[in-house]
């Protein structure tokens, strides 16, 4: 073997074999089946979101979450009405991925104006409520006093 072509064996080869590797700037996680998973049977919800938190819990330490997972991980808070950890995880993917910054932000809003909605609902046990009647309205039972 010539010494240029033993050259080009020894040092160039290793280097084409290395460029040749998968090799992702995220960490997915297995995603993909996850996402499937849920897809092909709706029931498995909670496995699901436990996919979610889990490829957040073992790419964020890395610092390579991919792309719309904590948006996907806070429309699942969401859904379940923890909508204060949901605009957490909004802030998070506008944050890491600027040109979400928009549609974030209405999901953010969304989630503030549906947080507010749930806390002015709750009222104390043990309130009355007064009809346009006059009459009050005990909230347990439904008898009316004057």
């Amino acid at each position: 073997m010539k010494p240029a072509t033993k050259f080009l064996f020894v040092f160039l080869f290793p280097v084409v074999l290395m460029g040749c590797g998968a090799q992702s700037r995220y960490l997915w996680s297995g995603y993909d089946t996850k996402m499937y998973g849920y897809y092909k049977n709706p029931v498995e919800r909670e496995d699901f979101i436990q996919g979610l938190k889990e490829i957040i819990d073992e790419s964020e330490p890395a610092g390579k979450v991919p792309p719309g997972i904590y948006a996907e991980y806070g429309f699942a808070l969401f859904e379940e009405g923890n909508h204060q950890q949901a605009v957490l995880y909004y802030e998070k993917e506008a944050k890491q991925w600027p040109e979400s910054r928009t549609f974030m932000n209405k999901l953010i809003a969304m989630a503030q104006n549906r947080a507010k909605t749930q806390k002015e609902n709750k009222r104390p046990v043990g309130m009355t409520e007064t009809h346009a009647s006059g009459n009050a309205v005990k909230p347990l039972t439904g008898e009316t006093t004057k």
